[in-house]
């Protein structure tokens, strides 16, 4: 069927509205009506090609914080049905590779092995982004990658569990494990790192630091969480930092110097998580000697290392209580229209997360 998306041509260009072509559904897949879409760095960095495994991966069509409706299933014994409301994991996952035997299904030996499923109007392949492609009006999902919402949680609240706050939350609870009464570092106050901080109040910190240039996401950190909130420019930062070493300090800004800082500044025996998505080829140092005598641990996370069916309920759980202030890092909102639009918005660091939405 032929649907409007927003499709990158090529690197370096904003997503232009156009119209593409969706394979049907496989046996395995879910053709679903896209109701919101998040922004994620990661779109802005892989459009600007400074993510995606090659130059080659356009045109495509981005986003993969998605929700929507189901409209259509591949085979008749389907676990989901026309009307279901889903939101989309990035656990793309085949459910029996050594990584998904143990409970590691974003780890996945087979998480893109898939042909592709989306073309122009002439026949010519298109990418989509994490096996999803949000930013269009419908998208061709794996079944594996859905999870049912609960009817009293709206799909544009969902969205941003998709990817935002699954790695951020994940991050604390299921890559760095923190520790009640612990002291946390925070380094980037965007929708991850606001995430991590939320992640780190329900685990029970006791002192949670963001690091963030951005007044109106250093107002929204400690909204959600944070004890402190300091500009990375503020000369006063420096003294706040060596006054302590943290048990645990979490890098989602993806930036050298923000990565380095955050081994600086972990106690020793602490643990050091890196979230941010740094441009392909990106390097850091640290003294390899300094870093053995403190017994550090440094930690990569990827997609907070979620298992979507049995933690998506969690967070809708916690949400519905009130205990995760997800409608908080909704900034702003966006048609399907104004693409381009949303993209540069968001490449300005304007709010949390805009959330597309193609109705």
């Amino acid at each position: 069927m032929s649907v409007r998306a927003g499709v990158v041509t090529a690197a370096g260009s904003a997503p232009e509205l156009t119209e593409i072509v969706l394979a049907a559904p496989a046996v395995d897949e879910v053709l679903i009506r896209v109701a919101a879409t998040g922004i994620c760095h990661t779109d802005i960095s892989w459009a600007a090609g400074q993510f995606g495994r090659s130059t080659e991966e356009f045109p495509i069509v981005l986003g993969h914080e998605t929700s929507g409706v189901v409209e259509a299933v591949g085979r008749r014994d389907s676990p989901f049905k026309p009307g279901d409301r889903v939101v989309v994991a990035l656990t793309h996952h085949c459910g029996v590779c050594r990584f998904c035997e143990r409970g590691q299904p974003v780890l996945c030996d087979h998480r893109n092995d898939r042909s592709p499923r989306i073309s122009t109007t002439s026949g010519e392949p298109v990418w989509q982004s994490y096996g999803v492609g949000g930013f269009a009006e419908k998208a061709i999902v794996r079944a594996s990658s859905l999870v049912i919402v609960p009817d009293d949680v709206p799909l544009e609240t969902a969205a941003v569990i998709g990817c935002a706050v699954a790695t951020g939350v994940g991050a604390v609870w299921n890559v760095a494990e923190v520790e009640p009464g612990s002291t946390v570092l925070v380094f980037g106050a965007g929708a991850v790192g606001v995430s991590v901080i939320s992640g780190a109040a329900m685990a029970g910190a006791a002192r949670i630091v963001a690091v963030e240039p951005n007044a109106e996401r250093r107002s929204a950190a400690l909204a959600l969480g944070a004890t402190d909130a300091v500009d990375s420019t503020d000369e006063s930062l420096a003294a706040l930092l060596e006054s302590d070493r943290f048990d645990y300090a979490f890098e989602s800004a993806g930036k050298i110097a923000t990565i380095e800082a955050a081994v600086r500044h972990t106690r020793r025996g602490g643990t050091i998580t890196l979230i941010g998505a740094a441009p392909r080829g990106t390097m850091f140092s640290l003294y390899a000697l300094d870093f053995v005598e403190n017994h550090q641990r440094l930690l990569g996370c990827l997609a907070g290392g979620i298992r979507p069916h049995d933690d998506f309920p969690k967070l809708f759980a916690m949400y519905r209580r009130g205990i995760l202030k997800l409608d908080a890092m909704i900034s702003a909102t966006a048609p399907l229209s104004d693409i381009a639009g949303a993209f540069g918005r968001s490449q300005s660091a304007a709010g949390l997360r805009t959330v597309v939405v193609p109705g």
